[in-house]
């Protein structure tokens, strides 16, 4: 997959990463910490053949799923899931 585009986030003297990364079929945003997955959760978007990939990067609801990402960092999703 190749990086898109990545959207830096401190939270609580951590410094996050969301990474938003695609191939021809599938966009991925995932958050990261100290260049590994922060947490359990991936958000995907399976892009169907007809249509390109490229093409929704750039849209409001990518934008979307990066906020989503962040939230899921601040409201200690993660944490709160495997307890």
């Amino acid at each position: 997959m190749l990086l898109f585009k990545k959207y830096k986030m401190p939270f609580e003297d951590k410094d996050y990463e969301i990474r938003v990364y695609y191939d021809d079929r599938t966009i991925n945003v995932v958050a990261f910490l100290n260049n590994y997955p922060a947490s359990g959760f991936r958000h995907q978007i399976k892009i169907p053949k007809k249509w390109n990939a490229k093409d929704f990067l750039e849209r409001e609801p990518m934008r979307e799923l990066v906020e989503i990402a962040k939230s899921d960092i601040t409201s200690k999703r993660w944490q709160r899931f495997i307890q």
